[in-house]
């Protein structure tokens, strides 16, 4: 069974690490929709900052529909699909929805985290200031991403033991090779 792991949530809700928890937990390879928008940028000579990979993922929805920026993803990624995998990254339920249809055997993992964290974490990461972080996190696409927890098999909270998590992650893959 190829199992597709999709870890949704805000910017700076812990996605990034809960990934990285997953990966030493189920050593699937890592796939990350801002990393890939973000080489496709870098490769074509377009700027990469935040708010530019944002545009250029609502620009690909807006040209090519929900369905389209999946395939879109899946032919730009330097990893295959073919294979288990972790999915970072994602912000649409509709995207969810696809993957779902183009990959049955996918489950939802959603990185809930308040907002005061998420300033936070920009303005120590990012070095930017809390208007800058507000205004990103303001952004039509982070908007979207609060669709995801509804949908979401399991969630992850900052307070959240990452050992507790793992057994429930492991409790849906079992479940999910029945």
């Amino acid at each position: 069974m190829n199992l597709r792991i999709c870890v949704a949530g805000k910017i700076s809700s812990g996605k990034s690490t809960l990934v990285k928890a997953i990966f030493l937990h189920v050593g699937f390879p890592i796939i990350s929709f801002g990393g890939i928008l973000r080489d496709y940028s870098m490769s074509n000579g377009l700027p990469a900052t935040r708010r530019d990979l944002q545009q250029l993922g609502q620009e690909i929805i807006d040209r090519l529909g929900f369905e389209g920026f999946v395939k879109w993803m899946v032919n730009h990624s330097a990893v295959s699909w073919d294979s288990s995998l972790i999915i970072d990254g994602l912000r649409h339920v509709e995207i969810y929805g696809h993957i779902l249809r183009m990959f049955p055997q996918a489950l939802l993992v959603y990185c809930d985290c308040n907002l005061k964290t998420q300033i936070s974490r920009m303005i120590t990461r990012d070095g930017i200031g809390e208007n800058e972080a507000k205004q990103i996190l303001s952004h039509e696409t982070e908007m979207h991403v609060e669709g995801l927890r509804a949908v979401a098999q399991l969630i992850f909270q900052p307070n959240d033991r990452v050992e507790n998590f793992m057994k429930g992650l492991d409790g849906l893959i079992s479940q999910m090779r029945i």
